[in-house]
């Protein structure tokens, strides 16, 4: 997209954050403010001025260096999440969120809102961990609700396998919140050997340290912290990961402040576990997620 093109849109400007200048888009517009950083196509943060309250957390002790992991607003994790099953030095969660995604389009559409699209292909640096030729869109919808399209082209002679997932941070007082939308799912509980167990019927709700792997969930939860609104989660992808490093955890991890486990938490739309996938050459398919708040 040329500089001139990019001028004569309402609402966008480019910024940069950090000693490397890490480049970002801010957005404003009639629905809501954001930011989405070129490195990752990373959303890093969505305020809705309808509801007057920011649906994502964004930790105050990024660096934002280049190449290195945002913490907080909305991480691709691609093309696997957590470790890599094999190659221990390979970076966790993948290589997408620390790379700089190509930024091919925006367009602004008055009472929707703003789009935009960003690119990443396969060059060297990816090749290095994942030999496999593609192509891969996100699509970022920035209105009245938050939409998100990941959309994968195999560009290679052979299939490839990969899973990923939006490791989504939401701004909720974690103590207060209520997670509805897994009961009675099975989960893998990291934290626990990775065994295998069953969600019971009652809304999940935090009240320690907590990682557990829902390979197979119906794509839709909700999230009360008993204010005057609910944040709203769809997706297409089948599983979701739920997180949240409470106490002792976060004192470990250099870019959390110690009491910032009481200001959010993780639920992450993807396809993770047995739900991993393989896409044949010539091959795409996509993936979406649409993040809303509800008035209570």
């Amino acid at each position: 997209m040329t500089d001139m093109a990019f001028q004569n849109i309402t609402g966008l400007q480019w910024a940069s954050l950090g000693p490397d200048a890490l480049q970002v888009l801010q957005i404003d517009n009639e629905f809501c403010t954001a930011q989405v950083a070129l490195q990752g196509a990373q959303v890093l943060q969505f305020y809705s001025k309808q509801h007057q309250r920011d649906v994502l957390w964004l930790s105050d002790r990024n660096s934002f260096a280049a190449g290195k992991a945002v913490r907080g607003g909305i991480p691709l994790c691609f093309p696997w999440f957590g470790a890599h099953a094999i190659e221990t030095d390979y970076p966790a969660h993948g290589f997408a969120r620390n790379m700089q995604w190509q930024f091919k389009d925006a367009q602004y559409q008055q009472g929707q809102g703003h789009s935009l699209t960003f690119e990443l292909r396969d060059h060297a640096a990816t090749r290095r961990y994942w030999d496999a030729a593609f192509c891969l869109e996100m699509h970022i919808r920035l209105g009245q609700t938050l939409e998100l399209n990941f959309r994968l082209n195999n560009l290679d002679l052979h299939p490839i396998s990969f899973g990923f997932a939006w490791h989504s941070y939401f701004a909720v007082k974690t103590q207060r919140t209520r997670l509805y939308g897994v009961e009675g799912c099975s989960y893998i509980d990291q934290l626990d050997g990775h065994q295998i167990k069953q969600q019971d019927t009652a809304p999940f709700e935090f009240h320690c340290e907590t990682d557990q792997i829902y390979p197979l969930t119906k794509g839709k939860f909700r999230l009360d912290d008993s204010s005057t609104t609910q944040i709203v989660i769809e997706t297409s992808a089948q599983s979701a990961v739920v997180w949240n490093p409470w106490i002792e955890k976060t004192k470990r991890m250099a870019d959390l402040a110690p009491q910032s486990w009481q200001e959010f938490v993780c639920v992450e739309a993807g396809q993770v576990a047995t739900e991993q996938q393989t896409l044949f050459p010539e091959q795409q398919l996509s993936y979406q997620l649409c993040l809303s708040l509800s008035d209570l």
